[in-house]
C-alpha cells in the first residue's frame, strides 16, 4: 500500500457553475450529524438575493456554518444539477482521490468536531474553503481507497 500526505487544496477544486436560471425547487442542503446531502424544502427567499451553483453528482460539499458539526456529504446522483449558494460549497475531486474517500476520513471518529478549532468568526463560527485546503491527509492509492470504503461500508451495514 502507498501513501502520501497531500493537502485538500491539491485534491479539491471548488465548483462555481453559476445558475443561469435559479430555481428554488431545485435547492440542496446538508443535514447535521453526517446525514447527508438532501433536497431543501421551499423558503421564502427574495428573488436574485443570492447567487446560486450548480452542484454534481459526486462532488465532496459542506455547510460553511455547519462543517464542524457534520454537515458534509458527497451529492447523490438524484440531486445531479441542483443549486446551493457558496454557502454549500461543492468541490471535484482529483481522479486520485475517491470523493467517499473524503467524506469518510471527515466522518471517522468524529473527526469533523475537531474542526470546531479551525472555524473563525465572533457570531457564527465558519470554515472557509481557504481552511478547508490546508487540511492534510494520507492519502492511500485508489485500490487501497476502493478496498477500506468498502470495508467500512460494510461494518456500517452490519453494524
Amino acid at each position: 500500500m502507498s501513501r502520501k500526505k497531500v493537502k485538500l487544496g491539491d485534491i479539491l477544486t471548488e465548483s462555481k457553475i453559476v445558475s443561469e436560471n435559479p430555481n428554488p425547487d431545485r435547492r440542496i442542503t446538508v443535514r447535521l450529524k453526517v446525514f447527508g446531502v438532501e433536497k431543501r424544502g421551499l423558503e421564502n427567499e427574495v428573488e436574485g438575493a443570492t447567487k446560486q451553483y450548480i452542484r454534481k453528482a459526486g462532488q465532496f460539499i459542506y455547510g460553511k456554518q455547519n462543517f464542524h458539526k457534520g454537515a458534509f456529504g458527497i451529492v447523490p446522483p438524484e440531486l445531479d444539477g441542483f443549486e446551493s449558494s457558496s454557502d454549500l460549497p461543492a468541490f471535484d475531486v482529483d481522479k486520485s482521490c475517491l470523493p467517499e474517500f473524503i467524506f469518510y476520513y471527515f466522518k471517522q471518529g468524529n473527526f469533523y468536531l475537531e474542526l470546531s478549532k479551525i472555524a473563525s468568526g465572533v457570531a457564527t463560527q465558519r470554515i472557509n474553503t481557504t481552511q478547508l485546503f490546508e487540511l492534510e491527509l494520507m492519502l492511500p492509492d485508489i485500490k487501497t481507497q476502493r478496498r477500506l470504503i468498502s470495508n467500512i461500508q460494510l461494518l456500517e451495514k452490519n453494524g
